[in-house]
């Protein structure tokens, strides 16, 4: 018998599965397409929403902004660029010589940095070229460049010479002013409580309970008054936006074009939000005549620099521990130099006041000049949030102070420093 070929295979039928298994089987096939199919799906709507939305810029560090920097400068002086630039940018054909050689500079109050957006133009077939646009806020001075006020708007700012500034609105009076009087013992007759009242928690997180809610303040124009502009979608007249295009070229950043203007937007909008804490309704509360006469006290402390007198008013019992006020500020003798704006019940016990002060530049020897007599100085409002504790006390102390919008990390001494 011949010898088989070691090449030689033996064919084996195979095994066909039933008609159930095979419909398992099937059916689990089908299912893994269509999961797939809707993976997929995901996949395409999550990486179209992420190219759609603007990239984050906070871990960036631009390579330009030192050179757009002075090229600002340069181009607000009215003088030639001399920065590094371009191949295809010649300053020279960039400036419009004067009939003396040298252009006018444009006069401005500040120059200020306000970001930068990167750009990647191009295609991987062609190439592409980066560039980096720089934004600058440039705010304008002088009569010419003084913002306009829209019919029926009102703007804060310094009162004019012999002018008293216009009283601020206060939550639940229709536009009346709650005021603090110099004097603790007026303060009782000149400062009627506010109804509608703020909220807030030195922990982030109010807590407190079922004080009544006052109205809500309507806004009403008050000639000179401290509030901000009403609704108005006009970008304001002295400011301007500056674009500087920035080249990223391999051996560094290069001026790419002349810089230009264009209208700042972000400044201009309808009136909207609630920045006193008084939406949280359900947790505002009156503020005590003890409070204000605390406040009232704390507010000349705080603004003539007395140490001693802010530690007073802290109740702070830490011997290491000390206070530092303003230095060569003062308080006015006005009806309006300390307004409680609002008050809410926060955690522990304690309040948070909105308090409106009126601070005035100090002339020499620490006095204020009359308004009928010598120099006018500078005079501003300025707006603080206070936790104030033990609402019930005789003499509550003002446990810490901040920027008005502070409220949530303000904690019992805050502002104490160590010896």
């Amino acid at each position: 018998m011949p010898e088989q070929s070691p090449t030689r295979f033996t064919m084996v039928p195979a095994r066909r599965s039933d008609e159930p298994t095979a419909r398992k089987r099937a059916r689990r096939v089908l299912g893994a397409l269509f999961l797939a199919s809707g993976l997929s799906v995901v996949a395409v709507v999550i990486a179209l929403a992420d190219g759609s939305s603007e990239p984050d810029l906070s871990k960036v560090d631009p390579q330009g902004r030192d050179l757009a920097h002075m090229a600002a400068v340069n181009h607000l002086a009215g003088q030639q660029q001399n920065v590094p630039r371009a191949d295809s940018f010649d300053p020279e054909e960039a400036m419009e010589q004067a009939p003396a050689g040298r252009n006018a500079p444009l006069a401005y109050r500040s120059l200020n940095w306000v970001g930068f957006s990167p750009q990647h133009f191009g295609s991987e077939k062609l190439g592409f070229t980066d560039f980096e646009v720089h934004h600058f806020l440039v705010v304008l001075e002088g009569a010419a460049g003084a913002p306009t006020q829209a019919p029926g708007t009102q703007t804060s700012g310094t009162p004019a010479p012999g002018r008293s500034p216009a009283a601020p609105r206060t939550p639940g009076t229709r536009g009346t002013p709650t005021e603090s009087p110099v004097s603790p013992a007026a303060a009782r007759q000149a400062t009627p409580p506010p109804s509608g009242a703020p909220s807030g928690a030195p922990s982030g997180a109010p807590s407190g309970g079922g004080a009544t809610p006052g109205a809500s303040p309507s806004p009403s124009p008050s000639p000179g008054g401290g509030g901000g502009v009403e609704g108005t979608d006009t970008p304001p007249s002295n400011v301007l936006q500056l674009d500087v295009p920035v080249l990223l070229d391999p051996k560094g950043p290069r001026l790419a074009a002349a810089p230009a203007f264009s209208i700042w937007k972000r400044g201009a909008g309808e009136v909207g939000g609630r920045g006193d804490y008084t939406n949280y309704r359900g947790l505002t509360v009156e503020v005590s005549d003890a409070t204000k006469n605390q406040i009232l006290l704390w507010a000349k402390a705080y603004a003539t620099g007395d140490s001693a007198g802010l530690l007073a008013v802290t109740g702070d019992q830490n011997g290491d521990h000390r206070y530092v006020g303003l230095s060569g500020f003062t308080l006015p003798e006005s009806g309006r130099a300390v307004q409680i704006m609002s008050a809410i019940k926060a955690a522990n016990g304690h309040l948070i006041v909105r308090v409106r002060v009126l601070l005035a530049r100090a002339a020499p020897g620490g006095t204020v000049p009359g308004r009928n007599g010598g120099e006018q100085r500078f005079t501003t409002f300025a707006d603080f949030d206070l936790l104030v504790g033990a609402r019930s006390g005789a003499q509550p102390p003002i446990l810490a102070w901040g920027p008005a919008g502070s409220a949530a990390e303000l904690e019992p001494y805050y502002n104490a420093l160590g010896s």
